[in-house]
């Protein structure tokens, strides 16, 4: 008998001491430190400014001694400009949030192979740009600047003395020739948009520094602050060729209050607000980054997210799904917010790609998909239709952008078109060839998108088209993109800020992951030229709208839902303040905090 009881004390040890483990495992990381001025910063590359001299595309200048900006300028701060979020907002606590994925391969700043849609998550929404637009009247406002001026062409901008990177190191003007050439040399996105879009950027002193935009025109300031990304020249004294493998899972240092702190692949990555963030107590700022770490569990299933959250086990649960929150809304403990849209929309649709399809038969497909229906069912009659590609931005948007109806009639017209007469015994027209009206819709496969795929191909079939349902991967789905090997993919991608950016999905020119429709057209060139060159609000909204004329007529976007609500299913701890908004998703503004009491947070 002693020596059973030994053993039941012993299993029930270990049980104890694994348990500790697990929980221990989930817990949040000590938070990383920012010291502030005790933190001395690093040196530059030695080759720095001669491989930033031999870049073709655009200039980079270090400024001589003593040359300054011009000295009549009337530099502009922002004052007067509302604190962001709600001064009953509280600081402390875990919030942990369901993430539908896909979890990221990668946490590269710069020149990531592939684009990592986390990366809103960890760096986008997180790090503070030059100059900031108030979420409320999106005037500019405060980042890393805390003084900007436009004069014709060229912004200036002067740096806060206080700015920091989360790993303490002061924030200098030429971290931002750094950050330009990482870019260069990592090929990536925001390069291709950084040397289009900008003539020369210089540095004249450690505070201070210039970007000159190739054209002038609307909302300067913006255009040029989201251009520019910092580097902290320690973080990235190793980059070499192998940058992308050597640097994959280190965390970059960033200007903003959170920091990656831990991950557990394809589980769960958590990030954690810096100590001592150098922007928390600035008067604009002080109500926002209330939380310590944000915990993002990848769970794919939206039902095991619900039960989850019902059992304490997760915090906040969003869905756009109408049925979703209306199977859990009347929860006990759990309390539904809805949110408004007060930023662009992603244009999600479907994108027919202009390379391997006809115009005619493009023309065909749009009549032939039957998107109002879709999104009636889906959403329960909630849904409502994107009207423009460009939507959400104000004054800016075109306002006379009708919508593709489901017409057909209109289809079979121009199935004929493009030589597609005769209905087979199936119902699906060919040519007198033989050759069947067939092609592939590839998706992401969930609930939602793949109930729309389907009453898309139900609407085609009616029409005498064939649509083959082709789900894949994320990964795989956005290979066939950049490969231009896709009929129609269902598509959509984080909107421009603070401009629509047109020329970067239907510019000849474009390429990659945001240009699924192949276009190679003129007379789209040339309206995307006018919108460059837009000098004033007025211009830029007329030469958008014909961009927006130009896509119905090209037959390469058929519009789909506008995400204009958000429903958030969330426990009684998580607090918002009284108009929030949302962009993406319900955190992206960190405005959020947790109410006093249970701050600890459970475990999964």
């Amino acid at each position: 008998m002693k020596r059973a009881g030994a053993v039941v004390f012993l299993f029930l040890l270990l049980l104890a001491g694994v348990a500790w483990w697990a929980v221990r495992s989930v817990q949040p990381a000590e938070p990383p430190a920012c010291e502030g001025e005790d933190t001395a910063p690093a040196a530059y590359p030695p080759d720095m400014w001669a491989e930033l001299s031999r870049l073709s595309a655009m200039r980079i200048v270090h400024a001589d001694a003593g040359e300054l900006p011009p000295a009549d300028l009337s530099w502009s701060s922002g004052d007067g400009e509302e604190a962001i979020g709600s001064s009953q907002a509280r600081r402390g606590g875990v919030l942990r949030l369901s993430s539908p994925g896909p979890f990221p391969s990668n946490l590269l700043a710069f020149g990531s192979p592939t684009p990592q849609f986390f990366h809103a998550n960890a760096f986008t929404r997180v790090e503070m740009p030059l100059v900031a637009q108030h979420p409320v009247t999106h005037r500019p406002i405060p980042g890393v600047a805390c003084e900007w001026v436009a004069r014709g062409r060229t912004v200036f901008f002067r740096l806060h003395p206080a700015a920091r990177y989360t790993n303490g190191r002061p924030v200098r003007a030429a971290d931002y020739a750094l950050g330009t050439l990482l870019c260069a040399k990592s090929r990536d996105a925001a390069w291709e948009t950084l040397s289009t879009t900008a003539e020369e950027l210089r540095v004249y002193d450690d505070r201070t520094l210039s970007l000159t935009l190739r054209r002038g025109g609307v909302l300067a300031v913006l255009r040029a602050s989201a251009l520019l990304h910092a580097a902290e020249p320690g973080f990235y004294a190793d980059f070499a060729d192998d940058y992308a493998e050597r640097y994959a899972w280190r965390t970059p240092p960033s200007t903003g209050a959170y920091s990656v702190a831990r991950v557990e692949q394809g589980r769960l990555i958590e990030i954690r607000r810096v100590r001592h963030w150098w922007a928390q107590d600035l008067p604009l700022y002080r109500h926002t980054a209330n939380v310590d770490a944000i915990q993002f569990h990848f769970l794919t299933d939206e039902a095991q997210a619900f039960e989850l959250l019902l059992r304490g086990q997760l915090d906040m649960v969003q869905t756009r799904h109408v049925a979703s929150w209306q199977r859990y809304a009347d929860a006990r403990g759990i309390v539904r917010t809805e949110f408004s849209a007060t930023c662009p929309p992603p244009p999600y649709g479907v994108a027919l790609n202009a390379r391997r399809l006809s115009l005619p038969l493009r023309r065909g497909l749009m009549h032939a998909m039957d998107m109002d229906r879709a999104i009636a069912v889906i959403f329960r009659g909630e849904g409502e239709r994107l009207r423009a590609f460009s939507s959400g931005y104000g004054a800016l948007s075109p306002k006379d952008a009708p919508r593709v109806a489901y017409d057909p009639a209109r289809a079979r017209a121009a199935f004929a078109q493009a030589g597609f007469c005769t209905a087979g015994e199936d119902g699906i027209l060919r040519r007198a060839d033989g050759t069947r009206l067939s092609v592939h819709l590839s998706y992401v496969p969930s609930e939602k998108v793949s109930t729309l795929v389907e009453i898309l191909r139900e609407s085609a079939r009616t029409c005498g088209a064939e649509i083959l349902p082709e789900p894949l991967s994320w990964q795989a789905c956005a290979q066939q993109v950049r490969d231009g090997s896709h009929d129609l993919t269902f598509w959509a991608t984080v909107p421009a800020q603070p401009l629509p950016a047109p020329a970067r999905y239907f510019h000849s020119s474009a390429s990659g992951d945001e240009a699924p429709f192949g276009l190679q057209d003129a007379r789209m060139d040339e309206a995307l030229a006018a919108c460059a060159a837009a000098r004033d609000e007025v211009q830029f909204a007329d030469a958008l709208s014909h961009v927006e004329r130009l896509v119905r007529e090209l037959a390469v976007w058929l519009s789909g839902w506008r995400e204009s609500r958000a429903h958030v299913l969330h426990l009684p701890r998580v607090q918002f303040p009284a108009e929030p908004g949302f962009y993406v998703d319900a955190v992206d503004n960190h405005t959020l905090w947790i109410e006093s009491g249970d701050k600890k947070g459970g475990s999964l």
